[in-house]
């Protein structure tokens, strides 16, 4: 023997199944809306990486000028110290040859 369900127990029955209907309606709006901001997260992830990669570049390049600015600082300090020795040279020359041309005392 089937037993039927009372009207009372239909309408107890279908109120449950709006409510799920209902709930079932806010969940899928919530993952569409969810889908949605993972594209648009997706996206600002992706600008993001293109961002870094280019700072990366830069600050790669922007070594690479450090290292050749100091490379050139190194080869002017040497250039530098190279002709204070010979301005010494020449100034200690200069002194010999004034010394030898004075007439003695």
């Amino acid at each position: 023997m089937v037993e039927y369900p009372s009207d009372q127990g239909r309408m107890m029955l279908a109120e449950k199944l709006e409510d799920l209907e209902g709930r079932v309606r806010t969940v899928v709006a919530l993952v569409t809306k969810l889908k949605g901001e993972k594209a648009g997260l997706g996206q600002r992830v992706e600008e993001l990486q293109a961002v870094n990669k280019a700072q990366v570049e830069q600050v790669g390049a922007l070594e690479a000028a450090r290292r050749k600015d100091q490379e050139q600082l190194v080869r002017m300090q040497e250039e530098r110290e190279e002709v204070r020795l010979k301005v010494d040279h020449l100034l200690e020359e200069i002194a010999r040859i004034e010394a030898s041309v004075e007439p003695g005392d």
